[in-house]
């Protein structure tokens, strides 16, 4: 074989090695997902959700699905704790690549132990109806919007019935049922003449009464009750079937498995649509040579569907169903009795029709004389009352300039001096925090400078270390203080609200106070109403834990010797009230509104100086309105100052005895 031949040969079999190469696929790592359903299986939406999931996951087999359902229907979200431990324990040593979470539990679980069980890892929503009240911006959370309760609802509901003003809205007070309370409360009042309402107490004689009552409310839309007041499960789908049997207007609702049993109809949302959708979306997530989705929110589209027999009952025409819904129960071509008397009847009416069009051509051949005649009288009336309305019109906006004028001369000084007022004020908060920066930033650059200097014994280094952090941490506050009340003042402050012991975050500010202060003449303590009772209050934990500390951390400045003392007690008109009290300089009378305005410091006149920026009183008084509640103070100078404030949703619970 000649040279020329062998290395044609080499050649080809080369070409037939990388093609074969390139044809074959490397096998894909595998991957491990984790879905978290707020509630549990056999609950219809939720199934709906995993099937749309699974069956999307079912295309990739490098992918291990993991399930695990809250149950929030039954336990809501107090059971949230020993969720977490659960999922920690049971998942053991399995590392998650993505995390799916469906409806608005499972995404706050989600948010509240992210870091603790899947840290840095991709997590899709689905299901959720106010993803937009989420602090998702930045994070690695994505997902869907669930659109079908929100104004789309109340548009049909006023196409189909423009005449209706009353919307009875029957759902729980599970967290979905209070969302979209929430929601349609609030879209429902963009409406001119219209009103939603609500079932306050979830009980089922109850309802049913007020379902059957007439002339009460224009339609029903049922959403899905599954809880009683008494937190007992119900079957949404027979308290459907019972209420539609009550009902004397239209009933409509969003789960298009009802159409038929009595259901007019409704806007609905394809729960396997939702889940695939969100299946797809953590695949791409996954995928490092995938770009992120160009939406952090998402919506997967609507769709209307009616009942014909329904629609005929109540007279409603199918002209006012969005065009493109789906339509049951259609009536069946007419027969040919029906199609005579059809023709006879549009033949009477063809009739009636020439009749009427011959009577009215000849008494408008009449009107037209009359018109003409009058024609030129209404012209001239019109121009005089024209005339006359600018005239009055003109009149009134003088009057209206001015009273106007009169009232800003009237409030000129008040404004000057508020002027100035403001003006001294920012001037000496501007020098304030120029002072204030200043003075920890000198310490910090001074020592710094002084660690590098040769021949310094260890102690020294750490004296100099410890002023370091102690004047950074100093800075920190500041700039924290100057930052929450920026936020407040935008109303970009988001409440994170939660069940917790106000004796539990006590005793925490208790340890940790008691051992940073340097004021070994002053006494901390606590106060509560009972030992056998325990204070619990369902708000900001994190929000009131910066109330407390500014309370005490004030008191600290302001007191050498004596007692700071914080609690909670039962006042005269049956409200929980907390308090922080010490024994410090006090405050004059005349200055308790002052204290809680922004940048005022009320020892500018004092021998002895005291450091802030007059900030921390009006973070505390805007942070304890923004939960609800109100704070004053009750001082004397010399004789100490008490701050109290109240919150809502606070409860006093026993604490249960041992063995018990």
């Amino acid at each position: 074989m000649s040279r020329l031949v062998q290395n044609w040969l080499l050649l080809v079999l080369l070409i037939i090695f990388v093609v074969s190469s390139s044809g074959s696929e490397l096998p894909k790592p595998v991957k491990n997902v984790l879905l978290i359903n707020s509630y549990h299986q056999g609950y219809v939406w939720t199934d709906s959700l995993t099937s749309g999931i699974i069956t999307t996951l079912k295309l990739h087999p490098e992918i291990t699905l993991y399930i695990q359902d809250l149950n929030s229907k039954q336990f809501g979200q107090s059971n949230f704790e020993n969720e977490k431990n659960h999922i920690r324990n049971k998942f053991e040593g399995i590392s998650f690549d993505g995390i799916l979470v469906t409806d608005n539990d499972a995404l706050d679980f989600a948010l509240a132990y992210n870091d603790y069980l899947f840290p840095g890892r991709p997590v899709v929503f689905a299901g959720i109806s106010n993803p937009e009240d989420y602090p998702l911006n930045g994070s690695v959370y994505y997902g869907f919007k669930e659109t079908v309760n929100t104004k789309p609802v109340l548009d049909f509901v006023r196409t189909i019935l423009p005449e209706s003003k009353r919307l009875l809205v029957l759902t729980d007070l599970t967290t979905t049922g209070k969302i979209y309370r929430k929601e349609l409360t609030n879209r429902a009042a963009g409406y001119n003449d219209f009103s939603v309402f609500f079932p306050e107490v979830i009980d089922l004689d109850s309802i049913y009464k007020t379902v059957s009552s007439e002339n009460e409310y224009d339609a029903i839309y049922y959403i899905g009750i599954n809880q009683d007041k008494n937190g007992r499960s119900i079957d949404f789908a027979s308290l459907l079937d019972t209420i539609t049997k009550l009902a004397k207007v239209p009933v409509l609702n969003n789960d298009p498995l009802f159409n038929g049993k009595g259901v007019m109809g409704g806007l609905y949302q394809s729960g396997k649509k939702h889940g695939s959708a969100a299946a797809n979306l953590l695949l791409q997530l996954m995928d490092s040579t995938r770009s992120k989705p160009s939406k952090r929110i998402d919506e997967t589209g609507s769709n209307y569907y009616f009942d014909q027999k329904i629609l005929d009952k109540f007279y409603i025409p199918l002209t006012r169903i969005p065009a493109g819904s789906t339509v049951i129960n259609k009536p069946n071509s007419p027969n040919r009795k029906s199609f005579i008397i059809l023709v006879s009847v549009l033949v009477f009416l063809i009739l009636i029709v020439l009749f009427l069009y011959n009577s009215t051509r000849r008494m408008k051949k009449a009107e037209r004389k009359i018109r003409s005649q009058f024609k030129m009288i209404r012209t001239q009336n019109d121009e005089l009352t024209k005339a006359h309305d600018q005239l009055s019109k003109v009149i009134t906006e003088l009057a209206a300039t001015n009273d106007q004028l009169k009232e800003t001369n009237k409030n000129l000084p008040e404004a000057k001096k508020k002027a100035v007022e403001s003006d001294n004020l920012k001037s000496a908060f501007l020098a304030n925090v120029s002072h204030e920066i200043r003075t920890p930033l000198n310490s910090i650059v001074g020592f710094s400078s002084l660690l590098i200097e040769p021949d310094l014994s260890e102690e020294t280094k750490l004296m100099y270390a410890g002023m370091i952090e102690s004047n950074t941490e100093s800075l920190l506050v500041l700039i924290d203080e100057i930052i929450d009340l920026s936020k407040i003042e935008a109303q970009q402050l988001t409440l994170k609200k939660l069940d917790f012991s106000i004796d539990v975050l006590m005793e925490e500010l208790f340890q940790i106070f008691n051992q940073g202060h340097k004021k070994p003449m002053v006494e901390l303590r606590t106060n509560r109403i009972s030992p056998d009772k325990e204070l619990f209050v369902f708000s900001d934990r994190v929000r009131l834990k910066q109330i407390l500390i500014n309370l005490l951390s004030n008191a600290l400045k302001f007191t050498d010797s004596g007692f700071i003392e914080m609690g909670y007690f039962l006042s005269e008109n049956g409200e929980i009230c907390l308090y922080v009290k010490d024994t410090g300089i006090g405050v004059k009378k005349d200055h308790h509104q002052a204290i809680f305005h922004r940048f005022r410091k009320l020892n500018d006149n004092s021998a002895r100086v005291y450091r802030g920026t007059g900030l921390g009183l009006a973070i505390t008084q805007k942070l304890v309105e923004l939960l609800g509640g109100k704070i004053w103070i009750e001082s004397e100078p010399g004789e100490g100052a008490t701050f109290y404030f109240t919150l809502q949703d606070c409860l006093l619970k026993e604490i249960p005895t041992q063995g018990a």
